[in-house]
């Protein structure tokens, strides 16, 4: 099995499969399917009301799809009844395989009042299904980001979301391969996203955004660029220590390219 291969993915609703660009009214959904797939560069399937590739109502299907994988990485914008349930189901079905499940999960908008609420009210029971489950609070993520959203469409505002969910999930599966459990050692963590040409001025920005709730406790990650450098890597490390006490686990993703620093902060609950 090529490396990586034991690690699946399964957008659960239909936020989380519009965030994979599987959403189109003159398109064919399969075509999508296959498009996002090749971008993606990762198996994943997908489990919504109006496209599918793995059937929730066929439990032996989802069975045999995780009969090789070590760890089932759920995603979901929470929210949805049809993706919660979703969400239960897949993961049932990764246990009884004997699958680790890491969850991914976006909290809606505050003017989606109706759809956070209902998020925030499923989150505590699909976290404790978890082995560890990461949480991206939309709303933070614009207030961190306010610059991106400045005389801008909303449309590009969700197609930069969309990216960023993705770029998470592809980023944290890097180190799924090895050490994983040993870097994320907590069962949830909240995260935010960050740019700036220097990367400690991102985490700067980014970091305040997930102090407030005084059930954090002290684990932290960090995954920045391969192209930091180590003395910037110190000077991170040395700026969190003297914000909070917290020394954080600093770790280069495979990509040059993408400035974009993401943080992660251990809660003991939301």
């Amino acid at each position: 099995m090529d490396e990586g291969e034991d690690v699946i993915v399964v957008a659960c609703g239909g936020a989380a499969r519009n965030a994979f660009g599987i959403n189109s009214k003159n398109r064919n959904y399969w075509e999508l399917y296959r498009e996002s797939l090749e971008e993606f560069a990762h198996p994943f399937h997908v489990v919504s009301e109006f496209f599918f590739t793995l059937p929730v109502d066929n439990l032996d299907t989802i069975r045999y799809e995780f009969r090789d994988k070590r760890i089932v990485v759920p995603f979901s914008i929470l929210g949805g009844e049809h993706g919660i349930e979703a969400i239960k189901t897949v993961i049932a079905c990764a246990r009884e395989m004997g699958c680790k499940v890491v969850s991914v999960f976006g909290i809606p908008m505050r003017f989606e009042s109706d759809r956070r609420d209902r998020a925030f009210a499923a989150l505590p029971e699909v976290a404790s299904l978890s082995d560890c489950t990461l949480v991206l609070d939309m709303a933070m993520m614009v207030e961190t980001n306010m610059e991106f959203a400045v005389d801008r469409y909303w449309t590009a505002f969700l197609k930069m979301s969309d990216l960023i969910m993705k770029n998470a999930i592809k980023w944290v599966i890097e180190f799924m391969q090895g050490p994983f459990f040993t870097v994320f050692t907590e069962r949830l963590y909240l995260f935010v996203p960050a740019s700036d040409v220097i990367p400690l001025n991102a985490v700067k920005k980014a970091w305040k955004k997930i102090t407030a709730n005084d059930s954090l406790s002290e684990s932290s990650v960090i995954l920045v660029a391969s192209s930091v450098k180590s003395s910037e890597i110190e000077d991170i490390c040395n700026e969190v220590v003297m914000e909070s006490g917290i020394m954080p686990e600093v770790i280069r993703r495979d990509d040059s390219n993408d400035s974009k620093v993401l943080i992660f902060r251990a809660a003991r609950s939301l």
